[in-house]
């Protein structure tokens, strides 16, 4: 029998939940017209830096939330958002390695 512990579900909005579409949302985003998908995923995005401003220590979020912008086409934002998580991880090398790396793949400049 598998034990309570294993059984016991993950709360909502625990911070080890990165929250991202659903199942039922990728079904829905294929009945939607671009603009609807397009501001389903701006919605996704906004939640996304909004949960940052809760919790900044979150590389795979900021990460995640510079490349969105930056698929986006929104350049000066993706390029804001670096500049938050550089401050956010001023004193971790490994992290700040990272989000240069990332940078560099966006052709975001310094």
């Amino acid at each position: 029998a598998p034990s309570a512990a294993a059984a016991k579900p993950q709360p909502e909005g625990s911070p080890t939940t990165a929250p991202g579409p659903t199942a039922q949302d990728m079904v829905a985003a294929g009945s939607m017209s671009a603009d609807e998908r397009a501001a389903m995923i701006a919605s996704m995005v906004d939640r996304l830096a909004e949960r940052l401003t809760q919790n900044p220590a979150d590389i795979e979020g900021w990460m995640r939330l510079v490349r969105a912008y930056a698929v986006l086409g929104r350049i000066e934002d993706a390029k804001g958002a670096l500049g938050k998580a550089r401050q956010t991880f001023s004193g971790d090398a490994g992290k700040l390695a990272q989000l240069d790396a990332l940078a560099s793949e966006l052709k975001l400049g310094s």
